[in-house]
């Protein structure tokens, strides 16, 4: 095992590395005004990722071609020299790098008294002594008591630094790269933990399938639009990786996929020490990182695009707004550009999102900079102008949009887009606040919100607009991904729960920090006692969740689909690749706990989906050629015989149908007998699959 990860890895990761790297390093250095090794990694992965895989599309497009082997290096090649030219004619990024914020005050003790008792409750809670989702609520009242005894006290009294800067000295480069490293190892760790303690491969994740058949369309078509309404960028990314690595798509998940809680914990280490200081960036990477549930599920479901565009590209295209409330310029303004706008490129939840925050900036700030600041008024207006246009352009196929614009003006039909909205809205219940723990954790939950205070109450110590501006940008990001998650009518409520992780990461980081540095009061014992108990039981939840992530990452997926499929799965489905003369096939819903997509994926296939009848009716994600296609794949499986079956196989060019011998309410055995019109062609313990008899 250890050979072929060792193996695996050295052929997948400079494939990478051309792609996802290399490509945006000098676009960084000419864009990014930052001195910061791991700030810049960051950002050359993102810019790599937006800029690549936009060349490549606009090559298909102009070509008719898929991503070929020739297209992959010439769009590597295109971004990277662009980079350079444009590094050595205008030189490398300068401007401030100090934080914007200062760190909040350290709380006293009618603060620390309500939050001492709510860490307690929940590790308590966190240990089983109490089960049940009741201590929520005590838990919850003592943190907002907490908050709201921070804010009382701090801001009507002239409370001293956190931090003075006269008095501290500068932690050397050595310690805070060390520091970051030791999080960015255990957050790799808890990627990798599964696969080596399992066995090589250990692919999770039921989406990887529709991810691998998407892939492999843009390897051969330069599309995926026939077969899921889906932003191109992910599955663009992916066959370039292909391309250069000679892995397939459904065998670079595995390898690769376990680092992309490392971007997401490296993203949120730029915002926040652009926010408050490289401290707490590397405690957002570790809220991140290691004890947020969000992220992982991402992960664990396969929903890499989603992970890239709301982890990863939404947090650093924050990080750009914020930093051009300081330091407007044309560089910032672009950088924000191609950042923001690519995440409509990798998911439509991303760009959602990030669309909607970025209308209340241009409500709530935006007219405030044009009359008090117009330099960075109109910096910011022209950056999201052009990140509007960028955004137009990627979406203009993938959602319709003429379609779409026509149909709200006229009436008429909407198209993909239209019908993509109508799916959504008010179709999915929201979670609700007792399903919070699921997807973040005790210590996210509880000193998130905490933190939001902390944040709020220094803001009368604020360092002019752009600290105040950054405090409320990132407050309104967190309340529009809060009530997103409580109704249905945000269209993705169980992604808003998910995503409202992120700020709270953040906020738990600037928690965590302000609670561990020591302060500069001395309010008596009863006070340093309390400092003590909160700091114990910080680390404490912190620890132990840390312990139970590394832990659920060794173990098996926490849903059955997202399994390894079983050998007799895998063995049908390798059967079908290697004797995929072209065609189609009709594949039962499921194989066990495999979804048919997985045949699909396997067998290298694109045509006929097939759903069972319940998820058909919901109407809800449905391929863009709607439910009667659906209907027409069920209908073949349950009436081997008649008319319209042999016109069904005829018009999608049938070449196999595969059952699972145990899937409930759909038989194989009424096609074994009819031997006149099919032949078994492969069967074992699980799966068989017939040929249509040819006329």
């Amino acid at each position: 095992m250890e050979q072929r990860l060792t193996s695996d890895l050295l052929q997948a990761l400079p494939a990478a590395f051309l792609i996802g790297v290399l490509p945006g390093w000098f676009w960084t250095r000419c864009l990014l005004a930052s001195g910061d090794r791991a700030e810049q990694f960051v950002y050359t992965i993102a810019l790599s990722i937006t800029l690549v895989p936009a060349v490549a599309l606009t090559q298909t497009y102009l070509f008719a071609t898929g991503v070929t082997f020739a297209v992959t290096v010439v769009s590597v090649a295109l971004v990277f020299l662009a980079g350079l030219a444009a590094y050595l004619l205008f030189g490398p990024a300068k401007g401030p790098e100090e934080p914007l914020s200062r760190p909040p005050s350290s709380p006293g003790l009618p603060t620390l008294a309500p939050l001492v008792a709510a860490l307690a409750l929940a590790l308590w809670m966190f240990l089983g002594v109490a089960p049940g989702g009741w201590l929520m609520i005590p838990i919850a009242v003592l943190v907002l008591a907490a908050g709201i005894a921070y804010l009382s006290t701090s801001q009507g009294r002239d409370a001293p630094p956190a931090a003075p800067p006269e008095d501290s000295r500068p932690v050397p480069a050595a310690v805070r790269y060390a520091l970051l490293s030791l999080v960015l190892v255990l957050v790799l760790a808890r990627g990798y933990l599964g696969p080596i303690v399992n066995g090589w491969p250990f692919p999770r994740g039921v989406d990887r399938y529709e991810h691998a058949v998407m892939a492999g369309m843009m390897m051969r078509e330069g599309s995926n639009e026939s077969f899921m309404l889906y932003p191109p960028g992910f599955h663009l990314l992916t066959a370039m990786i292909s391309r250069l690595s000679g892995f397939e798509p459904l065998e670079v998940f595995p390898i690769l996929a376990p680092m992309l809680p490392l971007i997401g914990a490296l993203a949120c280490y730029a915002l926040a020490k652009r926010l408050w200081g490289w401290e707490y960036g590397v405690a957002a990477a570790l809220t991140s990182g290691l004890l947020l549930g969000g992220t992982y599920l991402h992960f664990e479901e396969a929903r890499y695009p989603n992970f890239i565009g709301e982890y990863f590209l939404i947090v650093l295209a924050v990080a750009v707004l914020i930093g051009m409330y300081a330091s407007p310029s044309a560089r910032a303004g672009l950088l924000l550009a191609l950042l923001g706008s690519s995440t409509v490129l990798y998911h439509q939840i991303a760009g959602y999102s990030l669309a909607v925050l970025l209308g209340f900036v241009c409500v709530l700030f935006l007219p405030y900079l044009l009359l008090r600041d117009r330099r960075s008024g109109a910096y910011l207006t022209l950056a999201l102008a052009l990140l509007g246009l960028l955004s137009v352009i990627y979406a203009w196929d993938t959602y319709d949009l003429p379609s779409l614009v026509a149909g709200m003006l006229g009436g008429s039909e909407t198209g993909r887009g239209g019908e993509a909205v109508a799916m959504a809205i008010g179709t999915k219940p929201a979670n609700g606040p007792g399903h919070f723990l699921t997807t973040m954790s005790h210590p996210v939950l509880w000193l998130g919100p905490f933190g939001l205070s902390l944040m709020l109450g220094g803001s009368k110590k604020a360092r002019g607009t752009p600290d105040i501006l950054a405090r409320l940008t990132l407050l309104v990001w967190t309340l529009l991904l809060f009530f997103g998650s409580l109704t249905s009518y945000s269209g993705f409520p169980d992604r808003f729960e998910r995503d409202l992780g992120v700020p709270l990461a953040l906020l738990a980081a600037l928690a965590l920090v302000t609670l561990l540095r020591p302060s500069p009061r001395s309010d008596g014992s009863t006070l340093y006692v309390a400092a003590l108990l909160a700091v114990a039981l910080s680390v404490t939840l912190v620890g132990a969740q840390s312990v139970l992530s590394l832990e659920q990452a060794a173990g098996p997926s926490t849903r059955l689909k997202d399994s390894p499929p079983p050998a007799e799965v895998v063995a049908a489905g390798e059967w079908l690749g290697q004797h995929n003369d072209g065609g189609s096939i009709i594949a039962t819903p499921y194989l066990d706990y495999v979804p048919s997509r997985a045949m699909l994926a396997m067998g290298g296939y694109t045509r006929m989906q097939s759903y069972d009848a319940a998820r058909i009716r919901r109407a809800r994600d449905l391929p863009p050629f709607g439910a009667p296609p659906l209907w027409d794949a069920l209908w073949v499986l349950e009436h081997p015989e008649g008319g319209r079956t042999a016109q069904l196989l005829e018009k999608n060019d049938v070449h196999y149908v595969v059952f699972h011998k145990r899937y409930p309410w759909i038989g194989w055995r009424p096609f074994a007998l009819q031997r006149d019109l099919y032949r078994p062609v492969y069967e074992n313990d699980g799966v068989i699959i017939f040929a249509p008899r040819q006329d």
